[in-house]
């Protein structure tokens, strides 16, 4: 909490409107209580409000009590982009939305600066896996690790998820966006929760749910504007002899949803589920991602995968090393892990990348080191 109120405050002090992406959980809701207890609230959903900004956005711009809070920016991104041409100290506004591909579009209009923080889910109180000495330690440490099959479906995903989903494709979905045909995109629902930690094929959404494939692009966006989905992108290197895929990898923020979503109802559901492999892996980065979150600082990550189908989950950032993630329900021996990074050697000869401690997170499992600077990890202590 005190890391992400840092962040905010820093944002602040260069004069950047903040604008915290929510998807409405509790934890959610209590943190952005916190984060704007002297802030004046305004509602935007509130009808009376939204005829007010209708009728003349700058006046109402002009007229906020500072330091405000304006609650549901989504629902008037035209309001944002009037605050951003204002002469108003934005450093002193705080804004939040669930669902900003609107308003993506109005700040890209703009010269001022808008930032959109999103807000972990929970917290879990446990150390950010970038800080590699301490997590370490942590997973050395650790007495037992959690049981992740029935984490990653919720523990039974029961009403709280559906209603969720309910509320995301009436709510933020089709009020918020283009999109009107209820029945249409929940089968797109279910299709993108098919290709969850997959990397994105719009070709095989269009044909799955009957629409074009820059509907498919659009919808995706929608989702990821709601903050239900996220992508993470291949690296952009050069590398002889290999052909890199180009298109991003997708992501549930909570595999629940995904699990919701394809009918998979129970831990041993998953386990036996031709599904498994990938959500396991959307489990894993999003575990990681959420570390970044809680502590309000950038996620910032790649992925290498080749034409021969040869792949290193993630490549996260850590300042300017990369650490190197495998993500596997399965044990892998330290010489093929070790030929599998082999692969960015290329480019890290050159002086492109830094290597730093490469990992393979594993389903169950003892911690232990494979060889220099290959550790082998319980995700269970994630």
């Amino acid at each position: 909490m005190t890391n992400l109120q840092d962040a905010i405050l820093r944002l602040q002090l260069h004069n950047t409107l903040v604008i915290l992406r929510t998807c409405g959980s509790d934890y959610q809701n209590a943190l952005v209580n916190d984060l704007t207890v002297p802030y004046h609230k305004i509602d935007l959903a509130a009808p009376s409000v939204r005829i007010q900004v209708e009728q003349n956005p700058e006046a109402f711009a002009r007229a906020l009590p500072l330091p405000a809070y304006l609650h549901n920016l989504h629902y008037m991104p035209d309001l944002l982009k009037c605050l951003l041409e204002s002469e108003l100290p934005l450093g002193r506004i705080i804004a939040d939305c669930k669902q900003n591909y609107y308003l993506r579009q109005a700040a890209d209009s703009c010269a001022r600066q808008a930032r959109f923080i999103e807000l972990p889910l929970q917290y879990s109180g446990k150390k950010e896996f970038f800080s590699v000495t301490s997590y370490l330690d942590r997973c050395i440490n650790s007495e037992a690790a959690q049981d992740i099959l029935s984490l990653i479906v919720g523990n039974g995903f029961g009403e709280q998820t559906a209603a969720y989903i309910d509320c995301l494709l009436r709510r933020e979905i089709m009020e918020q966006t283009t999109v009107k045909d209820e029945i249409k995109f929940y089968r797109f629902l279910c299709s993108v929760a098919s290709m969850a930690g997959s990397v994105v094929n719009y070709a095989v959404l269009a044909n799955n749910v009957g629409i074009s494939a820059p509907t498919a692009k659009q919808w995706l966006q929608f989702l990821e504007g709601a903050g239900a989905v996220y992508f993470i992108q291949p690296i952009d290197i050069a590398i002889p002899g290999r052909r890199l895929v180009k298109a991003p990898k997708l992501y549930f923020k909570d595999t629940s949803v995904a699990a919701c979503l394809l009918q998979i109802t129970s831990a041993a559901a998953l386990a036996s589920s031709i599904h498994f492999k990938n959500i396991y892996e959307n489990y894993v980065v999003s575990r990681i991602r959420e570390s970044f979150l809680q502590r309000g600082l950038p996620f910032v990550a790649e992925f290498y995968r080749d034409s021969n189908n040869k792949e290193i989950s993630l490549l996260l950032h850590d300042g300017n090393v990369l650490l190197p993630i495998i993500i596997s329900a399965t044990d892998i021996k330290a010489a093929k892990l070790q030929k599998l990074l082999g692969l960015l050697k290329p480019a890290y000869v050159k002086g492109n990348i830094n290597l730093g401690y490469a990992f393979l997170l594993a389903l169950g499992g003892k911690v232990e080191s494979l060889d220099v600077g290959l550790w082998r990890l319980n995700a269970g202590c994630l």
